[in-house]
């Protein structure tokens, strides 16, 4: 071969090159490619793009997203999912709202979809991380709603519910308390309000908790423990996100001060009533127990037991007025103790005393 030749080779060859080199570059600078870009650097661009009005810049950034989510990219998975939701509950939370808006134009809704990157997004071991705490508790709304489809939605929604209030989420934390108070598990739900009150302040917490102590549920009645939490409620920075339910900060405080001022009429009551001292004794176990009056008699006055998977407290004495009930299914055997003294105190002494209950041995 002649150098002439080998100089038309070479030329050609580098021509080919530098035409490959140059569609290379056309087509990272102003198509839908981005040059070693990792996937957060897709999701940048994408979230981006999504900003401009442009129809094509729109276009673009969804590709961005979509390219961002299948290298694994959390927040783009999290977008997308959203993006392809016709819908949200009340009580889901999201920051992209107007984005979607924007995007409307060009994406429409559809359920596979949809269906498709939220359970990309559970299969992410990353994604039980407690930073994406939100969209876990926002996880729990949708299968709560039935917008995620599941056999038991209820456990799916207290499974998201938990691993994100675990995880730190105070609205989780709050509403994992709203969920045993409305299964009627007191002592669990207490845990969990007393939870959210000390971790971030959570005023809707105090009020849950200064109610319990109003009407006695899961705890001894105690007006003045009421008051402290109703307080407590009125003194706490209401913190964005923390009470969904609640979303106006002068509805909370106008809450707090009228359960406030109906604790404080009961504590001045209870301070203008005549006190009686009723001593007791117990005999029996953690699962049955009865009790005693400490008089020289030592009158039968009432039982406690679990029975049945529930608690029931019955009184053993003869009911005078029609008022009182012989018996009252309750939460736990301390609330079963004081439905048995009360329900003997008023009978002997009359509903218009304060009592006052001392075990002896």
């Amino acid at each position: 071969m002649t150098i002439e030749k080998k100089l038309k080779s070479v030329a050609l060859f580098l021509g080919i090159c530098l035409g490959i080199y140059v569609i290379f570059m056309l087509y990272y600078l102003f198509g839908d490619g981005c040059w070693n870009c990792s996937p957060q650097d897709y999701y940048a661009r994408g979230i981006a793009m999504i900003s401009e009005n442009d129809n094509n810049d729109l276009k673009k950034g969804v590709k961005y997203l979509k390219t961002a989510a299948k290298k694994g990219n959390i927040k783009a998975t999290i977008f997308l999912g959203e993006l392809y939701s016709n819908d949200f509950p009340d009580a889901y939370i999201t920051d992209n709202k107007e984005k979607i808006a924007a995007l409307r134009s060009i994406v429409s809704a559809n359920i596979k979809k949809r269906e498709s990157y939220f359970n990309e997004l559970i299969k992410n071991q990353a994604f039980f991380d407690r930073k994406y705490s939100k969209t876990q508790y926002n996880l729990g709304i949708l299968y709560k709603a039935g917008i995620l489809k599941i056999e038991d939605k209820e456990e799916a929604y207290k499974k998201w519910l938990t691993i994100s209030a675990d995880n730190g989420n105070p609205l989780a934390i709050y509403q994992m308390g709203i969920f045993f108070n409305n299964k009627g598990k007191y002592m669990e739900a207490l845990k969990w309000f007393t939870k959210a009150f000390d971790s971030s302040r959570e005023p809707a917490s105090a009020i849950m908790i200064g109610d319990y102590y109003f009407y006695g549920k899961g705890v001894p009645r105690d007006y003045r423990q009421s008051i402290e939490w109703y307080q407590q409620s009125l003194s706490a920075p209401a913190l964005p996100d923390a009470s969904l339910w609640i979303k106006n900060r002068e509805e909370l405080t106008e809450w707090a001060t009228q359960r406030l001022n109906i604790a404080g009429k009961k504590v001045r009551s209870k301070m203008s009533k005549q006190v009686v001292i009723l001593k007791y004794r117990i005999i029996g176990g953690l699962n049955s127990f009865s009790i005693f009056t400490s008089d020289p008699k030592e009158n039968l006055i009432g039982k406690v037991m679990k029975q049945d998977g529930y608690i029931r407290a019955r009184s053993n004495i003869m009911i005078k007025s029609v008022s009182i009930s012989k018996s009252a299914k309750v939460d736990s055997m301390s609330e079963g103790l004081h439905w048995v003294l009360t329900t003997y105190a008023k009978n002997k002494y009359g509903p218009d005393k304060d009592f006052n209950f001392v075990i002896t041995k």
